[in-house]
């Protein structure tokens, strides 16, 4: 009897893992039926909602019955590759459980979900536009070799970007949500304002500032670009991969380190007491233009914070007024506690007792005690002043 009940129990038990398997099924986008492909022409719109409209297709050329969407069914748009252009729009908010995106251009109305260990994937050639919230019920996998622009939304949760095409970021709900770019580009070109989380930029990665926004802690291990106009705070930043910055960006980091180059007319501002440190290997750059007109490291309150300079600096002087006396402060001393390491240097200048020099058709000398790059009279303006003063002297003895 015992024996007997334990095995109806195996197999009620066996049935019910084949079911919920059957329950994550991958489906196909289909309006058209059994005729193969997605549509019969070549625009596949439709509504995509839960149990209730038949629009898709559990064979991959669209010649099975069609059949309706299951929540946590993977997704693929579109059954044959027949579509140019399609507007979809959810209702009810359908859980994906993956999405593929394969051929053709989507645009996505109404809210969407992407389920447990979810994988994103657009194939090279295809776009698809979210213009409603996506939101991540588990750490997700993006694989974007085509093109995507994305409201995402998913507090505490990880998405990974992988594939050599673009995401755009174009939150405009509130979300703290992490990224590692390994791959491809990342643009963020959000309204939103709440902190995004341990933003990881890998080696083989780039990561887009379109718009103002505060990335914590941020890691930069290959290419970061901050957008003419843009500021950004960061609560750490950390890296050895490249920082390039267009006109009047700013940039506020509060602690940590950083060993690779920076790059464009960059403001950098170091806030509270736990200091930054650029190491060794590093390299700033600063843009000299008119009469103290350049951008600068410089304090973002009033805590003394401390700055470690351990790597080098460069100055661009294509668009500099190298008129004697002119001045820009580089470095901003009297608000920040500054230390210059052993490695610390400029690059084409050659360093005595603390002050820098350069010689390129005006005489340039960078102090560390004042943090100023200065434009002084060079040697042979003076020899020339020494030896007119000479000169009037001999002149008014023989006056005499």
């Amino acid at each position: 009897m015992n024996m007997k009940m334990l095995k109806i129990s195996s197999t009620i038990s066996a049935t019910s893992i084949v079911l919920c398997g059957a329950l994550h099924a991958q489906v196909y986008w289909d309006i058209n039926g059994t005729n193969a492909g997605a549509t019969n022409s070549t625009d596949a719109s439709g509504t995509w909602d839960i149990a209730t409209t038949s629009n898709w297709n559990t064979a991959s050329d669209g010649t099975a019955a069609v059949t309706t969407f299951t929540d946590t069914d993977s997704v693929v748009f579109s059954a044959g590759n027949n579509v140019s252009t399609a507007a979809i729009t959810a209702t009810g908010t359908p859980t994906a459980t993956n999405l593929t995106i394969e051929e053709g251009t989507y645009t996505f109305d109404g809210n969407l979900k992407l389920g447990a260990a979810a994988t994103y994937t657009v194939s090279s050639g295809a776009s698809a536009t979210f213009n409603d919230a996506v939101s991540l019920t588990d750490n997700a996998d993006f694989v974007i070799e085509g093109a995507s622009s994305i409201k995402l939304s998913g507090a505490g949760k990880t998405f990974t970007k992988t594939g050599s095409g673009t995401l755009t970021l174009i939150d405009s709900a509130n979300s703290d949500y992490a990224i590692n770019v390994n791959e491809g580009l990342v643009v963020i070109n959000r309204t939103a304002t709440k902190l995004l989380k341990s933003i990881v930029v890998g080696a083989s990665g780039t990561l887009q500032l379109s718009t103002s926004d505060q990335l914590n802690p941020l890691t930069v291990n290959g290419l970061f670009i901050m957008d003419s106009g843009v500021s950004d705070s960061l609560g750490q930043l950390y890296g050895t991969g490249s920082i390039q910055a267009g006109d009047n960006t700013s940039l506020n980091i509060d602690k940590g380190n950083f060993s690779g180059d920076i790059s464009g007319d960059l403001d950098i501002s170091i806030s509270k007491t736990n200091g930054f440190t650029f190491n060794d290997g590093s390299s700033v750059e600063f843009i000299i233009g008119a009469d103290g007109v350049s951008n600068s490291i410089t304090s973002g309150d009033a805590n003394m914070s401390e700055l470690n300079l351990n790597g080098e600096l460069t100055f661009d002087l294509t668009g500099a007024d190298l008129t004697e006396g002119n001045s820009w402060l580089i470095v901003d001393v009297s608000a920040l506690s500054v230390t210059y390491g052993a490695t610390f240097s400029i690059a084409d200048f050659s360093e005595s007792g603390g002050t820098w020099t350069y010689d390129s058709n005006a005489l340039l000398q960078f102090s560390e005690t004042t943090g100023y790059l200065t434009v002084v009279p060079e040697s042979s303006s003076y020899a020339l002043l020494a030896g007119c003063l000479g000169l009037t002297f001999v002149m008014q003895r023989r006056r005499k």
